[in-house]
């Protein structure tokens, strides 16, 4: 009889915890940076935050400009932005918070917004926000410089959709500028842009807003909520994997050292 009857259940009960550790450990969900869910000082220009509760950041976005001193007042509410609030709606019903960007914008200067993923060293794919009210004030809100980087550093074509009647789109991919070209209500879709970037995984997304020409001016856009998958910069899952197997070799190994010994042990008795 032997002395390992179970030896082959056991290492196929092994095998089959490695597997389901690795499906498990490299699932991710796609998650929500929900601007109804999360604060932001007025007039401060960078907020991080974690988004899925593990107590790691996983997003940071960023507002800086050229020059320094072009940002402004929300009319609305009064309060200096950027900031968090309903003012500009995106048509959205019920009615939800945004991120809105007021400045005082002129030729040559220019707001550069940027979302990063890599705060809690993980990177984001399934990249997707809309910009509300691209439209015309005094002069015409121009979305340009879209792109995201990935890990090697290059940069990453968005995929526009969605673009409402106050927005006119010219070029695509890394060429694409968007330009409001009539006025938009506050509580309208006509100035909505959405932006995403598919499956790519993306270290960075970055954007401008700026406008066409003449004096300093007041325009405004806000950012919606935005969604993405977090995605580990160094995959847990092949990791977990990786030490799995490992344990399954060893086991085998010490079980063919342990029946090695067992046969030369009876071949002695003999």
């Amino acid at each position: 009889m032997s002395i390992f009857p179970r030896g082959r259940s056991v290492v196929r009960a092994l095998l089959l915890t490695c597997l389901l550790t690795g499906a498990a450990t490299s699932s991710r969900a796609t998650v929500v940076l929900d601007w109804d869910s999360v604060s932001w000082a007025s007039g401060s220009l960078s907020n991080s935050y974690d988004v899925t509760g593990d107590g790691v950041t996983d997003v940071t976005v960023s507002a800086s400009s050229q020059p320094s001193n072009i940002w402004t007042n929300d009319p609305t509410t009064g309060t200096l932005t950027p900031t968090i609030n309903k003012t500009l709606t995106g048509g959205l019903s019920p009615v939800q918070n945004s991120l809105m960007l007021a400045a005082n914008l002129k030729t040559h200067s220019d707001v550069t917004v940027q979302t990063s993923f890599t705060g809690g060293n993980q990177l984001g794919k399934d990249v997707s926000f809309t910009i509300f009210d691209i439209d015309v004030t005094t002069n015409s809100d121009i979305i340009s410089g879209i792109y995201g980087v990935a890990l090697d550093g290059s940069q990453v074509a968005p995929t526009i959709t969605n673009v409402g009647s106050a927005v006119t789109q010219t070029g695509s991919g890394l060429t694409a500028v968007l330009t409001g070209n009539s006025a938009s209500a506050n509580n309208s879709s006509n100035g909505n842009v959405t932006i995403s970037f598919g499956s790519a995984t993306l270290t960075d997304v970055f954007f401008l807003f700026s406008n066409n020409a003449g004096a300093p001016f007041y325009q405004d856009i806000a950012i919606g909520d935005i969604t993405f998958t977090p995605v580990p910069e160094i995959n847990p899952a092949m990791t977990a994997v990786g030490s799995c197997f490992l344990a399954v070799g060893l086991t085998i190994f010490a079980r063919r050292q342990a029946k090695a010994r067992a046969s030369r042990f009876g071949a002695t008795q003999s």
